[in-house]
């Protein structure tokens, strides 16, 4: 059965949500600061990295075919075919989404066909209990990150389900920011439907237990394939892919890309991965039986809709 993602033991994830409360508490602290002093808030990935060795060593988990291969958008972003200004705009629209209420959650998102609403999973903002959770925050891996606070209110949200279901066809959230992120422009959304073989470039904030070091500020970025994809049951849900892509804790919400007519566009984000606790999925090859897999959710059809939906409503 696929799971959503997870990382470690009872007893290490305890400790890195403590961890991770303790960077979120840092982040929103430094915030405050920077709003009291009328200046834009810039929470410094470095004070987040100070805090996040608190963490012990979390396993590796669903490496598919393979060594890890994900790095650093800068240093791998060029391999993969991406230019300087798209990987600058990459890390303008994308980042961290974090809650501060307990527990506390991490994970990806980016802009979405506005400079002021995102796409990620929904399940970062949902308890396991499917209580919302509060508090929650956008950050941008820019150079000079920008920071806002997430519009939970009924009026700025749009959800797969009124609870969404973690890794289902319903795990996607369209979010309103407090703020619009400055100079950002959205990456559009895939029109052609998607194929299996298709090429992705996969986009997370920082992931737990990469192979590789990668600086916190920056993006970490894949090269990967779609090896399936599952049509929507009904009009009202979207498709997923099954993919190749690594995957371990915190990589929810990572936007998968892909190329048309020579454009960068958006296809999916990533919403779950396979069983965590299975070492034999380390490096195993793809399979679906086997759980060696990522799943991600489409972004056209009712994911579309809803983004048009809550731009419109914007006051």
């Amino acid at each position: 059965m696929t799971r959503p993602y997870l990382c470690c033991t009872a007893r290490e994830m305890a400790h890195f949500l403590a961890a991770v409360t303790a960077a979120l508490a840092l982040a929103a602290a430094l915030g405050a600061q920077a709003r009291a002093g009328g200046a834009r808030v810039d929470v410094a990935a470095a004070d987040v990295a100070a805090v996040e060795t608190q963490v012990p060593p979390l396993r590796r988990v669903n490496i598919i075919d393979g060594a890890d291969d994900r790095g650093s958008l800068v240093e791998l972003g060029p391999s993969l075919g991406l230019s300087a200004s798209e990987i600058a705009r990459i890390r303008r629209v994308s980042g961290y989404v974090g809650c501060l209420s307990s527990p506390p959650s991490m994970g990806a998102g980016m802009l979405f066909l506005s400079d002021r609403q995102i796409i990620t999973a929904a399940h970062i903002l949902f308890e396991p209990s499917g209580r919302p959770r509060r508090k929650c925050f956008f950050r941008t891996q820019d150079p000079e990150p920008f920071h806002t606070e997430l519009d939970l209110s009924a009026g700025g949200t749009r959800f797969g389900a009124k609870v969404p279901k973690a890794g289902s066809a319903q795990d996607f959230a369209v979010v309103r920011l407090l703020e619009p992120v400055p100079g950002a422009v959205p990456f559009p959304v895939a029109v052609a439907p998607p194929r299996a073989g298709e090429t992705l470039i996969v986009v997370t904030s920082h992931p737990a237990g990469m192979a590789r070091e990668v600086d916190k500020g920056v993006p970490v970025v894949q090269g990967c394939t779609v090896r399936r994809v599952v049509p929507a049951t009904t009009p009202a849900l979207p498709s997923q892919l099954r993919t190749d892509c690594d995957a371990t804790g915190s990589s929810s919400g990572g936007m998968n890309m892909t190329r048309s007519g020579g454009q960068l566009v958006l296809r999916a984000i990533t919403v779950a991965t396979g069983p965590w606790q299975n070492k034999r999925l380390v490096g195993a090859p793809f399979s679906e039986k086997g759980g060696s897999q990522t799943i991600a959710v489409t972004l056209d059809g009712p994911v579309l809709a809803a983004g048009r939906a809550l731009a419109a409503a914007a006051p």
